[in-house]
């Protein structure tokens, strides 16, 4: 359902819906931070991963709340997070922490939804799959609004499709009611693959990018022919999405950008050699080469094998000895790598994920299950304020007890980031116009 299709006729592996059109909206408040990010890394943790015991400890709460781990210090005064963070403990002059947001789903499928595009589904339910008259991803607004220049895609999800253990794609990943032209470039493989190659950027065996350009040439002559007998939008934008596809498939910036290889061992290996790591390393190349949006969602290790942050049962185990530690390191390099490199300052780099766990460990195995009325997120670079907390949770972390921010508030706050009006308007499949975000940007989360 999200993945894009091929240019048969052109002999492509590629994404044929991808489009270069959009506008740049007017009339958003002046403010220092409107448009401080050039480019924006999503990092959404699929699953849910306890708040309660990363990011938003409560140490002086019961057992039975605070569970098994210690808070450390950070760089920040006054700010502890998770013993099990050491070295993004060393980052928090650098983030953002949102410990107030709040919402009602706890299901995966719709309340990611309504984190991934800051509206609320019309359902509240799991394993129904995306529809097309979805609401669209943050990334395809931004592919719609405020298009990259260049032949890299706007948008690039990696490094797979999430969905259900019952295999039901999740909404809100891709373009929804937009159109699949604003589809994101999808990547559904695993970076620390041997042998990773992005397939779409792979032309047919034997065919040289010089054919590729002349049987684009020979199509154009055959459908300026046969142009009185295309009817429809779709056809009227074929090509167009066909010169993209085909700039894209023969341009050396965008071979270059894909190619984890081009790091070399040492660099892969400061990212650590497995999926996350090399989603990371490989995000960050995107971005330095253009592209305007990354989403890198948490990954099964096999399909239909729940690997997520869904720590229903064996919470502490499997943050301590498989989830915690293939984040902490990763994350600590990328925003080091991002403030060496001089692009922190203009990349927004956001931490999120559909909801929190539950305040009470349970009975199953010292377990925590979904939480949607009170979650931490946070963001760094791009113009959110590092070493700063926004927001505040109860004294058990069940809800907020102050500053409470919806997924409306934070679409509202990433669109005037990248300097899109939340405001704006789109229009949905029945033609009707909607704003893309109906929140409130957090200006004083912003002014730190």
């Amino acid at each position: 359902m999200l993945k894009i299709g091929a240019l048969a006729p052109l002999g492509l592996s590629l994404p044929t819906l991808l489009a270069a059109a959009g506008r740049r909206p007017e009339g958003e408040e002046a403010s220092a931070s409107f448009g401080r990010a050039k480019r924006c890394l999503m990092l959404y943790m699929w699953g849910g991963p306890s708040h309660i015991d990363l990011f938003d400890m409560k140490p002086e709460a019961p057992m039975e709340i605070r569970g098994e781990f210690q808070p450390i210090r950070t760089t920040v005064p006054g700010l502890q997070i998770c013993e099990h963070l050491p070295h993004l403990a060393r980052q928090a002059h650098r983030i953002g922490f949102i410990r107030s947001v709040t919402h009602t789903d706890n299901n995966h499928s719709t309340s990611a939804h309504w984190m991934l595009t800051g509206r609320q589904h019309e359902r509240s339910a799991e394993n129904f799959g995306a529809q097309p008259g979805d609401f669209p991803h943050i990334g395809s607004v931004v592919s719609h609004l405020a298009p990259a220049t260049g032949h890299l895609p706007t948008f690039v999800a990696l490094p797979e499709i999430i969905a259900t253990t019952a295999g039901f794609i999740t909404p809100g990943q891709n373009a929804g009611f937009l159109g699949g032209r604003y589809d994101p470039f999808i990547i559904n493989q695993h970076p620390d693959d041997p042998g990773f190659r992005v397939q779409n950027l792979a032309p047919v065996d034997g065919l040289s990018y010089e054919r590729l350009r002349s049987r684009m040439s020979l199509l154009n002559e055959f459908d300026a022919f046969r142009g009185p007998l295309l009817e429809g939008a779709g056809s009227a934008d074929l090509g167009a999405y066909q010169q993209k596809a085909l700039d894209l498939v023969t341009s050396p910036e965008a071979r270059h950008a894909f190619d984890l290889e081009a790091e070399g061992n040492r660099e892969r290996d400061r990212y650590g050699r497995h999926t996350f790591g090399q989603s990371l390393l490989l995000a960050r190349r995107l971005l330095e080469s253009g592209v305007k949006l990354v989403t890198v969602y948490w990954h099964r290790e096999k399909p239909g094998v729940d690997t997520t942050w869904d720590t229903h049962s064996s919470n502490f185990k499997q943050l301590k000895d498989r989830l915690l530690p293939q984040v902490d390191r990763p994350l600590s390099v990328l925003l080091e790598d991002l403030a060496q490199r001089g692009m922190l300052d203009d990349t927004l780099v956001v931490w999120m994920s559909e909801f929190g766990r539950t305040p009470k460990v349970n009975g199953s195995d010292a377990g925590r299950d979904h939480w949607g009325a009170c979650n931490t997120i946070w963001m760094a670079g791009g113009g959110a304020p590092g070493g700063h907390v926004y927001g505040s949770s109860d004294r058990i972390a069940s809800e907020p007890a102050s500053n409470p921010v919806s997924p409306s508030d934070l679409s509202a706050t990433l669109y005037h980031l990248l300097g899109i009006d939340p405001r704006s308007l789109i229009r949905d499949i029945l033609d009707r116009p909607l704003q893309i975000s109906e929140g409130q940007v957090l200006h004083r989360f912003l002014r730190g």
